[in-house]
C-alpha cells in the first residue's frame, strides 16, 4: 500500500459512510462532523449506534436498498462492504470521491501536527486508550480515534485539536502500511492474520514498510520481550526506545503486585528506580500496555508524576475485562479477546487475582481456528471450567468444515478435567442448569458472544434467584 500523503478532507463539504454502524465507521463519522464537515450514512439494520448517531445530528438512513448519499462530495466505505454494494458501485459510477475508512484516518493523522500510532497484534486497543486518556487529563486537548469504547468517556474518540493525534493503527489488512506518524507504539508481533499475509514473512515484512515511514522525530517504543520484534525494530535503524518485564528493557516494570480490578508495579528507567504506580485496571498485560504509554509520553517530554497520576484513572476499554453485571455470588465480565495469547493473558490476570474462573469461548473465523487451533491447548490453563460454543465465521466461507472440536480435542489433550462444547443457542440453558457458586464468569470472543454475555446478564436481572 502507498503512504497517504494528501488531505483527503481537503475540500470536502459533506461526506457519507456506508455501513456507518460499525465501531470504526462510527468513530470517524463523529470526528468528520466534529471538524466541520456536514455527516451522514447507511447501514443494513438499526442498532444501539446508529440511533446513538443520529441523536447527535448525523442522519442514518437504514436498509441499503437504495441510493441515500445525495450530494455528498466524499464517500467512505470499510473492509466490510461488499465491491458490488449498491451504493459503492454508484458513487463510483458518478465519479464521487470514494476512499476507505483506513486511508481518511491515515490522511488525517499524517496531517497532525504531533501523531501517534499504536498497532501490535495485541494490546493496542487498551494502549491508544491509555495515550488518549493521559493526554486528555493532561490538558493536551488531543484527538483520539480508538478501536473500542474507552469507559472513562464512553466513547471510541476524543475530538480535540490537531495538536496531538492518537489512533489505534489496524495491522489485519496492511492498512498499517497507509500511516507515517511522528512516534509509534509496537505491542508485539505474532503470526496473526495469516488468511490476508499466507506468510509470517509477508507479515514482518509489512510491519518493515511501516517502520520505515515513522518520521520526525521517528521514535518508535516496542515490547522488548519480544524478540522478534526486538530484532525488526533494530533492524529498521530508526530511534527506538523499549519497554517490558527483564530488566534490560529501558522501561520495565518490577516488583509486581496484582489484584482483582487493579495492579501496582515499580517503575524503573535505565536499571534504576523511578517510580512507584498504581492501575485501576488488572493483569501484567495492562503493565506492558502502562509501560508502552509511559515510554512513549515521557521521551515526548511529559512529566512523569502527571502521567503516573492520570494513568491511575483509566478505567478501560469496552470488552477488555468489562464487568457487565454481578450476582452477590459472581462476577459477569465480557472480554474481546480470540487470540491464544489474549486469552491465556486474561485469564491469567484473573487466576493471579484468586478468582474460580468459568470461561465461555467463541473462536473467530474457519482460518484462525485452522491456523491456531494448537496454540489454544493450554491457553485456558487458568480456567477452572472451559466452555466452547460454535465458530464465529465473520463471513467467512468453510470449504474445509472446520469446526469447534479442533480446539477441543487439543485442550483435551492437556488433560483439563472440565472442558466442554455447547453450541451457541443452548448456551443460556446451559448456563441456568449449571449455576456458577462462586468466583467469575467471563464471556469470551471477538464475534457475537458478547450478545450472549448481554442476554445472560438480562436473564440474572430478570430472575435474580437464577
Amino acid at each position: 500500500m502507498k503512504i497517504i500523503s494528501d488531505n483527503l478532507i481537503r475540500g470536502c463539504r459533506s461526506a457519507y459512510l456506508i455501513g456507518i454502524g460499525g465501531s470504526g465507521m462510527s468513530g470517524l463519522a463523529r470526528i468528520l462532523k466534529h471538524l466541520g464537515l456536514s455527516v451522514s450514512g447507511s447501514d443494513h439494520k438499526e442498532t444501539a449506534i446508529t440511533v446513538t448517531l443520529r441523536r447527535s445530528g448525523i442522519p442514518v438512513h437504514i436498509g441499503q436498498k437504495n441510493v441515500a448519499f445525495g450530494d455528498a462530495d466524499l464517500i467512505i466505505y470499510s473492509t466490510a462492504i461488499s465491491k458490488e454494494h449498491l451504493e459503492l458501485k454508484e458513487a463510483r459510477k458518478l465519479g464521487r470521491k470514494v476512499h476507505h475508512r483506513a486511508e481518511v484516518l491515515a490522511s488525517l493523522l499524517n496531517h497532525a501536527e504531533t501523531s501517534i500510532g499504536v498497532l501490535g497484534t495485541h494490546g493496542k486497543t487498551t494502549t491508544s486508550a491509555m495515550v488518549s486518556h493521559v493526554l486528555s487529563q493532561l490538558g493536551a486537548n488531543p484527538t483520539c480515534f480508538v478501536g473500542s469504547d474507552m469507559l472513562n468517556y464512553n466513547t471510541n474518540i476524543v475530538a480535540g485539536s490537531s495538536d496531538y493525534w492518537v489512533s489505534e493503527v489496524d495491522e489485519s489488512d496492511s492498512s498499517h502500511e497507509l500511516y507515517a506518524p511522528n512516534y509509534s507504539i509496537i505491542t508485539n508481533l505474532e503470526a496473526e492474520h495469516l488468511d490476508h499475509y499466507g506468510t509470517w514473512e509477508n507479515l514482518t515484512d509489512s510491519f518493515r514498510r511501516f517502520l520505515e515511514q515513522v518520521e520526525d522525530p521517528g521514535l518508535v517504543a516496542y515490547y522488548g520481550d519480544d524478540p522478534a520484534l526486538s530484532l525488526l525494530v533494530r533492524e529498521s535503524g530508526r530511534p527506538s526506545v523499549n519497554f517490558g518485564f527483564s530488566e534490560e528493557c529501558f522501561y520495565s516494570a518490577q516488583n509486581i503486585r496484582l489484584e482483582a480490578f487493579g495492579t501496582e508495579f515499580d517503575l524503573y528507567e535505565s536499571g534504576f528506580y523511578s517510580a512507584h504506580m498504581k492501575l485501576a485496571v488488572p493483569g501484567r498485560h495492562n503493565i506492558a500496555n502502562a509501560l508502552a504509554t509511559l515510554s512513549i509520553l515521557l521521551h515526548m517530554g511529559f512529566d512523569l508524576d502527571l502521567v503516573r497520576e492520570a494513568l491511575a484513572t483509566f478505567r478501560g476499554t469496552r470488552r477488555r475485562m468489562e464487568l457487565k453485571g454481578k450476582t452477590p455470588q459472581f462476577l459477569v465480565l465480557d472480554d474481546y479477546a480470540h487470540h491464544p495469547t489474549e486469552v491465556k493473558a486474561v485469564l491469567a490476570a484473573l487466576h493471579e487475582a484468586g478468582k474460580y474462573v468459568r470461561v465461555i469461548f467463541q473462536p473467530h473465523r474457519y482460518s484462525r481456528t485452522k491456523n491456531l487451533y494448537r496454540d489454544f491447548a493450554h491457553a485456558f490453563d487458568d480456567a477452572e471450567e472451559v466452555v466452547l460454543t460454535d465458530i464465529y465465521s465473520a463471513g467467512e466461507a468453510n470449504p474445509e468444515g472446520v469446526n469447534v472440536d479442533l480446539v477441543y480435542q487439543e485442550i483435551l489433550k492437556t488433560g483439563h478435567p472440565h472442558v466442554s462444547v455447547v453450541h451457541k443457542d443452548q448456551i443460556l440453558p446451559y448456563l441456568s442448569e449449571h449455576p456458577l457458586k462462586d468466583g467469575v464468569m467471563i464471556f469470551m470472543g471477538a464475534g457475537d458472544i458478547s450478545d450472549i454475555a448481554g442476554e445472560f446478564v438480562h436473564h440474572l436481572e430478570a430472575c435474580p434467584q437464577a
